[in-house]
């Protein structure tokens, strides 16, 4: 699988974004140092399928970061309602990964009327106290001269040591990744990630989009367990856990992701073709 840089298009509001195939619209939205090249493998595939788009988030890749000096949630939710309505234009699904799992999350809270559907990978849920202090150090060591020794500890946690061939290619491109990312949009969104214990209860309870919701048996931080239990509270709730997979399951085990992809939005359109 190649992981090569995406042409970019830009909106009105200096957000960029690759967009390739046709017919139903899905965004994606990455996590916190990424960018979009990290749905490579979902672009590829589901492009023969869909209408693909896939942002970076303001701070990312090419997106100029966000006015403001308290970044949370509701900015960047409030940057692709901005988005979705300049570029696509009609409902959607909507997919993100880790801190653009709960960003979409979020957005179908406010504006479930512009969606079809939800795909959550590697997001968290009610985070035990343990686990946030451990982030908020995370956080404090990315604004030290230590940074890099911080990627490499997050590298390691996202991939293992000792992993596959195929795993440290994966890790040296995020890891690029992480190194090359614009360091204030990085802390920015670290910052949010870190302040934010999960999805809320109530969120869940309300939401009636079809939701699938994917994490890897590997993942020590968006554990399956959250995953299960989000999808329990969801009315329309599915959930799969992607054997060997860490948080990265996109791209290491991007073909039962991907197919997993397909299989839940070709349901939905077969539903919107059929009502």
């Amino acid at each position: 699988m190649m992981w090569t840089t995406q042409l970019r298009s830009k909106s009105s509001k200096n957000i960029t974004y690759y967009r390739g195939g046709s017919g139903l619209p899905l965004i994606l939205i990455h996590g916190v140092g990424l960018k979009l090249e990290s749905w490579n493998a979902q672009i590829q595939y589901l492009k023969k399928y869909f209408d693909v788009i896939a942002i970076d988030l303001p701070g990312h890749g090419e997106s100029e970061i966000l006015e403001s000096r308290d970044i949370n949630i509701d900015l960047y939710s409030e940057a692709i309602k901005s988005f979705t309505d300049e570029i696509i234009q009609k409902k959607f699904i909507i997919m993100g990964h880790s801190l653009g799992a709960l960003i979409a999350l979020d957005y179908i809270k406010k504006y479930k009327d512009d969606c079809y559907g939800l795909i959550a990978l590697n997001c968290i849920y009610q985070r035990d106290n343990e686990a946030m202090n451990a982030l908020k150090n995370r956080l404090k060591n990315s604004f030290s001269e230590n940074f890099d020794k911080e990627v490499d500890t997050t590298i390691k946690r996202w991939f293992g040591e000792g992993e596959s061939t195929e795993n440290i290619e994966l890790a040296k491109y995020c890891r690029s990744w992480l190194l090359n990312s614009n360091k204030t949009g990085y802390r920015s969104a670290y910052k949010v990630f870190a302040n934010y214990k999960g999805v809320p209860k109530k969120l869940l309870m309300e939401n009636i989009l079809p939701s699938y919701f994917i994490t890897g048996s590997q993942d020590k931080n968006s554990t399956p367990d959250m995953s299960r239990k989000m999808n329990e509270l969801c009315e329309n709730g599915n959930t799969l856990i992607v054997e060997g997979a860490g948080h990265m399951a996109q791209m290491s085990h991007f073909s039962q992701v991907n197919d997993a992809i397909l299989t839940f939005a070709l349901e939905i359109e077969n539903w919107r073709n059929n009502t």
